[in-house]
């Protein structure tokens, strides 16, 4: 097959399935994500190879990768989706349009403190459009605004830098030890690591923030923290703190839900990595903001100026 007819040639189910293999990192994942059997999925790609007379898959234990023009195809793909998505919001905003949808990722701990005080604004600005609130870690959150996912996502702070995100970053409150009213370590104005080290811990996955500063914080001290407890929902953290069960970790603004702030406390931890928690809003470099997307930009950059400031 020429390759300066490929784009006229290809099957665009083809693409989309090869793309979803990417992004899920095998056939039978993919195939759940699509709705169809995994033969389907396989097939389809065994066209592709055929047709372009090049291998795009390689099996590895369980899962697949792709090969280096697997990922250009994929890659080929996802601009184009980028593209597609660009140009509906252009035509919106050329018909003056302030109907629509607006897809948000957000970390747990910011729904209450801060989203539901800029939706308000917003959803009196542009009562038509439907925001689509997505919630997960900040690993999730940032993977979701790089493939176009959603229009901007609030999480956590991390460092590494990446040249596809746009970042606002903004200084947070004290990364704290939250506990029951009743424990122990309730009464203290402030907890050291090693301290931490004799209680039951409550652990996020790997991938959370939190639990990425509870690392930081283990290795700088050259400890070990051994959790008690594994949850993947902050309410459930705080839920099981709350009970006198363990030790939950957030910022100490998480914890202000209006139900909770009886039952648990925030304690500072005592480390330098602990006192500054930052939080960032990030958006894909260089994609255009409708005007609906970029009232809510700044609505919540407003919120994050007026609750921690720039960093």
């Amino acid at each position: 097959m020429r390759g300066d007819s490929f784009v006229s040639e290809v099957d665009e189910r083809q693409l989309r399935y090869l793309y979803e293999v990417a992004n899920y990192g095998g056939v039978r994942a993919a195939a759940d994500k699509l709705g169809v059997n995994a033969s389907a999925v396989s097939r389809q790609l065994a066209q592709l190879e055929h047709k372009l007379d090049m291998v795009l898959l390689e099996r590895q234990g369980r899962g697949v990768t792709l090969t280096e023009i697997g990922l250009h195809l994929v890659d080929f793909y996802r601009e184009r989706l980028q593209r597609q998505q660009e140009l509906t919001m252009q035509l919106q905003e050329f018909r003056q349009l302030k109907r629509g949808h607006i897809a948000i990722g957000v970390g747990e701990g910011f729904i209450d403190r801060l989203l539901g005080r800029a939706l308000r604004d917003f959803s009196e600005h542009y009562p038509d459009i439907v925001v689509d609130v997505r919630c997960g870690s900040t690993a999730e959150i940032i993977a979701m605004v790089r493939e176009g996912q959603v229009d901007m996502g609030l999480c956590t702070g991390v460092d590494d830098f990446d040249p596809r995100l746009k970042v606002r970053s903004f200084r947070g409150a004290p990364f704290s030890a939250v506990v029951s009213v009743s424990h122990p370590l309730a009464g203290q104005r402030s907890v050291t690591v090693r301290e931490l080290q004799a209680q039951r811990l409550i652990f996020m996955p790997d991938h959370f923030g939190v639990q990425r500063y509870l690392h930081a914080l283990a290795q700088a001290e050259q400890i070990h923290f051994a959790p008690s407890y594994r949850c993947n929902m902050f309410t459930a953290a705080q839920a099981i703190a709350a009970a006198g069960l363990g030790v939950a970790f957030m910022s100490s603004d998480a914890t202000r839900h209006p139900l909770d702030e009886r039952r648990v406390t925030a304690i500072p931890i005592d480390h330098p990595i602990a006192r500054a928690f930052p939080s960032q809003l990030i958006c894909r470099a260089g994609r255009r903001m409708t005007p609906a997307v970029s009232y809510l930009w700044k609505q919540l950059e407003r919120g994050m100026m007026r609750t921690g400031g720039k960093s």
